[in-house]
């Protein structure tokens, strides 16, 4: 018997794929450049990372987002080695300088096990609700729709008592 081929080339990973359409697009070097979002707290360490946070990059300047001017000072008298630091991770797309700018630093994702508990509704607000909907035909859109009002109630109530 014979063997049969596939016909598959060999195989490619996604991110094979994806850097080669960068490259036929021009962009792969300001993509790598972006990656310094994810290297930043690694590069920088934990104590200038909650107080700065990379902002954006225009023509291979990072800009830099500080919480207060001692801070700003202090990144200055440091940005070379930060660029050092950050250009060694980065590879064959360095930056060229660090321009720092006073502003609230972009918080990093805070990772929650606690579940939020909403408030239960009261049966006025689950009329009101049910009367939005009523004209809804089909029933799986109907209900789609009350729980999306209901939730949406929910957290608007929970939101007013926090406030």
């Amino acid at each position: 018997m014979a063997k049969r081929s596939s016909g598959k080339k060999s195989p490619s990973t996604a991110r094979n794929i994806i850097e080669g359409l960068f490259s036929q697009l021009g962009i792969a070097d300001k993509i790598e450049q972006h990656r310094v979002w994810l290297i930043w707290k690694e590069c920088v360490g934990p104590q200038i990372a909650a107080q700065a946070s990379p902002l954006r990059i225009r023509d291979n300047i990072l800009e830099v987002r500080v919480s207060h001017p001692v801070w700003m000072q202090q990144l200055q008298l440091l940005k070379p080695r930060l660029l050092e630091r950050l250009n060694a991770e980065l590879g064959d797309t360095p930056l060229k300088d660090m321009f720092f700018r006073r502003g609230k630093p972009a918080q990093q994702e805070i990772k929650t096990t606690e579940k939020i508990i909403l408030p239960e509704l009261d049966a006025s607000e689950l009329q009101e609700i049910d009367q939005l909907v009523a004209a809804i035909n089909d029933d799986e859109t109907r209900q789609a729709m009350r729980d999306f009002f209901t939730r949406q109630r929910q957290l608007d109530n929970a939101r007013d008592k926090l406030s």
